[in-house]
């Protein structure tokens, strides 16, 4: 291999880790500020539960409020509170268990639940 390609791979090595470095900060960044948020309100979180991402073998997540990309994978949730679109409180700890096909969501055991009150749209 010439030295031309050694400094073009290298140059676009460089640029594909600094890319995923960046990425990784940003999530951590949000996952910080979910912390933060969470640690305010008693150790409770809110967010919605969804299905969207049952195409990429995520059959159920919850996306946590604050936290842009931050998706549980939920561990021992109630039957009850397994349906899309519901806004819940509660609170997490993630675990190491297996979230199957899902790449989005990070596994969480989540316990103390409940609906959270949602505002009417005209106030």
């Amino acid at each position: 291999m010439s030295f031309l390609h050694l400094v073009k791979y290298g140059t676009l090595t460089f640029f594909a880790a600094a890319m995923l470095a960046c990425g990784s900060h940003r999530n951590a960044a949000e996952s910080d500020a979910a912390i933060r948020l969470q640690e305010a309100n008693q150790g409770f979180s809110t967010g919605r539960v969804t299905t969207e991402f049952i195409g990429d073998g995520c059959p159920l997540l919850i996306r946590v409020d604050h936290a842009k990309n931050l998706y549980l994978y939920p561990i021992g949730l109630e039957e009850k509170f397994r349906k899309h679109g519901l806004h819940l409180t509660f609170k997490y700890r993630p675990v190491k268990a297996s979230t199957g096909d899902c790449r989005k969501g990070s596994a969480a055991e989540v316990d103390e639940v409940s609906l959270t009150p949602t505002m009417p749209k005209d106030q």
